[in-house]
């Protein structure tokens, strides 16, 4: 027995093998393993912390959306007022990164962790937060809840074996890459995860989303210096086209990347088994991700903890729960004792097959 499978036994016996989805369109999904799972880790911290960790962030959840909005607004301002080709590349590389940071905010939404009334965050991620990833509130919470819910299984929207809407190597059950370069070379060209990507929810949602794209347009281009760029009765194209180069280009690498250092090359029998937490506290994870996205594994064992309590959670667990403490926590990229790119994936399938 490995380490990883003598730590899962430790922590719970619980963990049965993972159910089909036989539920109806609008049935409760769920896992119950799962949801045991989280049950027994909850049971180890106390109540009275719990409810701290777990309170939603209300007002305070404005600051990190107005700092996300800020830099894409910087991005745009600087191409508008200085085009070229130099700082078209700035641009989008600066729209990529607040564009990070509102995929993380709207993942927050979709738990209900911005703000305590319901109907408030889900106003503020379908003003702020959704549309411009080409989604809304409502969409974005029912794929997702499945993720969570059937974590590591085949009905698992984004790490499902041979689930249609997985990333490439799920879906077409290809598990010889042993390293995150290599898998990322495979998972990133595509198509049909790209499709996805750029066409969001569009087609369940259009005239939201195009409703809110018109009318980001026409307020960018009020704050466009440059009157000649507008194209079309005083409309600039400017910041959708800024904006989609960046999202379709950049951010989506960031999407797949991000995608393969959370859950890809760990065995599937548990969450703390099939979860990462990524190094904090640098430049790289503050652009992949920002907002404290890097402690995954914590989200998926508490996902009603809002992102701006997840740094001051971890360290409580990392001190008080070993085996969230043993868990897979990687403190750098490249050096130490278990750095994150340079650790072998797949070792449990390639494992089974030499025997």
């Amino acid at each position: 027995m490995s380490s990883a499978q003598t730590l899962t036994v430790t922590y719970t016996k619980l963990v049965d093998k993972p159910k089909p989805n036989t539920s109806k369109p609008g049935q409760k999904l769920g896992n119950p393993s799962v949801f045991e799972q989280l049950h027994n880790f909850r049971s180890l911290i106390p109540k009275e912390i719990l409810r701290e960790w777990e309170r939603p962030t209300g007002l305070r959840s404005a600051i990190p959306i107005a700092q996300d909005w800020l830099i894409i607004t910087a991005a745009h301002q600087l191409y508008s007022r200085y085009p070229g080709w130099g700082t078209f590349a700035v641009s989008v590389i600066l729209m990529a990164w607040g564009q990070r940071g509102l995929s993380n905010l709207a993942h927050d939404s979709i738990h209900r962790n911005l703000a305590a009334s319901k109907n408030t965050n889900d106003l503020l991620a379908n003003v702020f937060l959704a549309p411009p990833l080409m989604s809304t509130s409502r969409l974005q919470r029912l794929d997702h809840t499945a993720h969570h819910h059937y974590l590591g299984t085949k009905d698992d929207p984004d790490h499902g074996i041979h689930n249609e809407t997985s990333l490439r190597h799920y879906r077409n059950g290809r598990f010889d890459h042993t390293s995150i370069g290599s898998l990322f070379l495979y998972d990133f060209p595509d198509p049909k995860v790209f499709l996805n990507y750029a066409l969001g929810s569009l087609t369940s949602a259009p005239l939201l989303i195009t409703g809110w794209w018109l009318a980001a347009t026409l307020l960018f281009s009020f704050l466009d210096p440059n009157p000649s760029s507008h194209a079309f009765q005083g409309i600039s194209p400017t910041f959708p086209i800024l904006f989609h180069t960046a999202r379709l280009t950049l951010s989506y690498a960031c999407f797949i990347f991000r995608e393969i250092i959370d859950h890809s090359g760990l065995p599937s029998s548990s969450i703390l088994e099939f979860t990462r937490t990524s190094p904090c506290c640098n430049v790289f994870q503050r652009f992949l991700q920002p907002h404290d996205d890097n402690y995954h594994l914590l989200h998926h064992l508490m996902p009603k903890v809002p992102m701006s309590k997840l740094h001051e959670t971890h360290l409580w667990l990392v001190d008080n729960v070993p085996v969230y403490e043993k868990a897979n926590r990687h403190t750098t990229y490249f050096s130490g004792e278990n750095p994150l790119f340079t650790q072998s994936l797949h070792k449990h399938t390639l494992e089974k097959k030499a025997c």
